[in-house]
């Protein structure tokens, strides 16, 4: 966040420095004071990250919309395992709900990742499975999705949880000739009413269920680790997308693309994003990169929301832009994506 990206947050609220930093102290409990807001503002100081994560926020938090919660679905995917999707997924849906939207973070993943790291252990995982509220069961009609969905810790995010038990699903949904493409799109339209934003976290796959996630979306994100393969991966799953625009869902849009895990410090990571502007820098849109960083293996290991535990990790500024692209385009922020 630059400094005159604060003053504007700060008049748009109408507070005068001291009031800001009034506000920052609050939301930090920190002793800030004017003169330290305007050497923000001014440039010559940074933000400190904890200060900077919680300004995000506040900068995507908006007056209640007048308009009715649209339901509006972001699904995160890409065929190959390890770009990050789950922590984009978990990640983008926190900020979402902490800036005052109503989230439901659907895991379309049968390692049920996203599930366990929105606060579900994993025994209760187990004893869902075995009494039928996974989304598995509710994917193939022997469950309603009211059934299955659980609050988390986190204010205004629920979860439709997931377990290995979704793996069959790839193999019995095109035995189902009535529905086999749409039936998550069917599922969630019952729920859309009551959420602003829906964010389904992909498989490492283009199985059955990703097809039935694609053809639900509005949007689809696409995080791409900064390395030779996942961007080959990149080629192959926006030729899948433009396939499912053409055949199933026209409405379907790449939000953009995402580099995640990156070290600028080595050569091959910056040769990775520059392979990443120059393939599709022109078209798409491609967020700040998300650094790599231990807190995130960290964060996996807890089974917690990295930015739930840090709100000033690193990566924080990728996410709050996606979350304003998106919330730009569903017409909830007036500001344009590219201001963030």
């Amino acid at each position: 966040m630059t400094g005159d990206r604060l003053k504007a947050l700060r008049e748009r609220r109408g507070l005068t420095q001291t009031q800001m930093a009034a506000l920052v102290n609050t939301l930090t409990g920190r002793k800030y004071d004017k003169q330290r807001l305007s050497k923000w503002e001014t440039g010559k100081e940074a933000l400190p990250r904890d200060v900077l994560g919680r300004l995000l926020l506040l900068e995507l938090e908006q007056p209640e919309s007048p308009l009715p919660r649209p339901g509006t679905t972001v699904a995160v995917g890409l065929q190959k395992g390890g770009t990050a999707k789950t922590a984009t997924s978990i990640n983008l849906a926190y900020m979402l709900a902490r800036a005052g939207n109503r989230v439901l973070l659907v895991d379309a993943d049968p390692q049920g990742n996203a599930t366990v790291h929105v606060g579900v252990p994993q025994g209760d995982v187990v004893a869902l499975t075995e009494a039928g509220r996974v989304l598995y069961h509710a994917l193939m009609g022997k469950t309603a999705l009211d059934e299955v969905i659980l609050a988390t810790g986190v204010e205004g995010l629920d979860v439709v949880p997931s377990s290995i038990a979704l793996a069959s699903a790839d193999t019995e949904l095109p035995g189902n000739l009535t529905n086999a493409q749409t039936a998550l799109a069917e599922l969630l339209d019952g729920v859309r009413a009551r959420y602003d934003v829906i964010v389904i976290d992909c498989a490492p796959n283009l199985g059955a269920v990703t097809i039935n996630a694609l053809t639900a979306a509005d949007y689809v994100l696409v995080p791409c680790q900064a390395e030779p393969h996942a961007i080959l991966g990149v080629s192959a799953f926006l030729d899948t997308v433009a396939k499912i625009q053409r055949r199933l869902n026209p409405r379907l849009q790449v939000l953009g693309i995402l580099p995640t895990m990156v070290n600028p410090r080595q050569t091959q990571d910056r040769s990775s994003l520059e392979d990443i502007q120059r393939l599709w820098g022109e078209d798409r849109k491609v967020f700040p990169p998300v650094p790599r960083a231990t807190i995130y293996a960290q964060a996996a290991g807890a089974n917690v929301i990295t930015l739930d535990a840090d709100i000033g990790a690193p990566g924080v500024e990728s996410y709050a832009a996606i979350a304003t692209a998106l919330l730009t385009a569903m017409g909830r922020l007036q500001e344009t994506a590219d201001a963030a």
